[in-house]
């Protein structure tokens, strides 16, 4: 072999090993402290390579804001978990919860009152409803009416335990002084699906 072509060998096996360990450098940068800053990067670079970060047409609608239908309260003033997720085998994801007979129930969404009264099992019902959440109280005795606008926090009712209600022992409280306590579901509209009510509230308070 010639000197030249030796030369040559020499001149491509340091420019592979300067690729090498300039890719090793790269591999082994320190990680952020910050994990969230690293996503927000991570995100903000792929943004800007997929074009994402320009500005929208002027007749592009805006997302509507929603801030006033994600916002919660609590459902008494004082209560605690009776019992947990159940429902499924007739189309809810509800929870019960309790603060005693007569307690003032009041409501975790702003919206509207779409639908009261009695459902097949007897159980009183009252439904509020906004652009993201349907929610569904059973066995109080309720104030308002449908039609009615409500925020979040306000008294719609007392606790009660009319309609079909059970004591510890699995018995029927009708006419009887026990089972008292709120059925709640809730109804996701952007995801189509009843959610877990504790996350939208939490599971007792205070």
């Amino acid at each position: 072999m010639t000197i030249a072509g030796v030369a040559i060998l020499v001149l491509f096996a340091m420019s592979i090993f300067r690729g090498f360990t300039s890719r090793v450098a790269a591999d082994a940068a320190p990680v952020p402290a910050d994990p969230t800053a690293l996503a927000v990067a991570a995100t903000a670079a792929a943004a800007a390579q997929a074009g994402l970060t320009q500005t929208p047409p002027a007749d592009v609608a805006a997302t509507p804001d929603l801030s006033g239908s994600l916002a919660t309260g609590l459902p008494y003033d004082e209560y605690f978990l009776t019992q947990g997720l159940h429902g499924e085998s007739y189309g809810h994801l509800a929870i019960d919860i309790a603060a005693g007979n007569g307690a003032t129930i009041r409501s975790i969404i702003n919206g509207t009152v779409t639908a009261t009264g009695y459902d097949q099992w007897g159980n009183t019902y009252i439904q509020i409803e906004n652009d993201v959440y349907i929610v569904l109280y059973l066995h109080g005795a309720y104030s308002l009416v449908a039609g009615d606008a409500v925020t979040a926090g306000q008294p719609i009712g007392t606790e009660s335990n009319i309609g079909y209600t059970l004591d510890m022992a699995g018995n029927l409280c009708a006419g009887r002084d026990c089972g008292y306590h709120t059925h709640l579901n809730v109804f996701d509209k952007r995801l189509g699906i009843n959610i877990d009510p504790l996350s939208l509230i939490p599971a007792a308070y205070p």
